[in-house]
């Protein structure tokens, strides 16, 4: 999985995207940004992949995802064989500090900031009044001017409101983000991460990585675990246990020991081991329930 670093385009003269997708399927890059996302899928459905978490998606889906987390929606195979099939969904995506640096901090938006602060982590709403909530984000799409601001303050509420489903284990989001972005030697760390997911299929070493950010192994590692919270082989096996994840899912007729070696593992006693504690689940375990 290719984990890619996206930079968000406000229109001139807005504070925030909202729109329509209109797409013959979902079929992005796994990537990150740094706002929050809204998303609500109005047609198709496939698989969710959200940091560690993948699950499945219908018409309804509803998801609020916080700043920096990995994401990506890919359709099921049908989507990608038939040319009547359409995938369509309502995005909105905002900045922390759209509203100014300390608007949420006022005591009458608490709700809200909770929210946001759960979004952190990845939210799924499970019932929330999803026509309701519909009908407002079309508003907000068509809205201008103050409206529009007053209309995304109305949504967020209604959100608050509704029950949450936390996306993400604890493990990852006490670990995120992925790459500090308040790091001043991110375009470092940048190179190794960019080196990392094209390479994380073939063996890797410490030194390996250390020669990208021009650092001794000990120093490198030091600032690996400054910069990300973690260390550089948790971080190894993090990507590669994701993309196991995603193949053990897409890939049913495959064998798991192809898979293991397919992810980057070297044998399959480690990859089931790295595996389970990533996951809580052996391989078969999370592709019989996925399946």
């Amino acid at each position: 999985m290719r984990a890619q670093f996206q930079k968000i385009i406000v229109n001139e003269g807005l504070s925030f995207v909202a729109r329509r997708l209109e797409l013959p399927r979902f079929d992005s890059d796994f990537h990150f940004h740094s706002e929050y996302e809204l998303k609500y899928v109005v047609q198709s459905k496939g698989k969710r992949f959200v940091g560690d978490c993948v699950e499945n998606f219908n018409e309804g889906d509803l998801v609020l995802l916080g700043p920096n987390i990995p994401h990506y929606w890919k359709n099921d195979p049908e989507y990608f064989e038939r040319d009547d099939l359409k995938a369509s969904a309502y995005l909105v995506m905002f900045p922390e500090n759209f509203l100014g640096e300390l608007f949420f901090s006022l005591p009458e938006m608490s709700i809200i900031k909770e929210l946001l602060n759960k979004a952190k982590g990845g939210i799924s709403f499970q019932n929330a009044d999803k026509e309701l909530l519909l009908l407002k984000i079309k508003h907000l799409i068509s809205s201008e001017g103050p409206t529009r601001i007053i209309s995304m303050l109305d949504i967020l509420l209604e959100l608050a409101k509704g029950e949450m489903r936390p996306l993400l284990t604890n493990t990852f989001v006490a670990e995120m983000p992925l790459i500090n972005y308040s790091d001043h030697s991110i375009g470092r760390l940048k190179k190794v991460h960019e080196y990392v997911i094209v390479n994380f299929q073939h063996k890797i070493q410490i030194q390996d990585v250390a020669g990208i950010a021009n650092m001794t192994s000990h120093a490198f590692c030091k600032y690996f675990m400054k910069s990300t919270k973690k260390t550089f082989m948790t971080f190894l096996n993090e990507l590669r246990v994701c993309h196991a994840k995603k193949l053990l899912i897409e890939k049913e007729e495959q064998a798991i020991s192809e898979i293991c070696f397919a992810s980057g593992f070297d044998n399959l006693s480690n990859f089931n081991r790295k595996f389970k504690s990533i996951t809580n689940m052996t391989p078969k375990e999370f592709r019989g329930q996925y399946l």
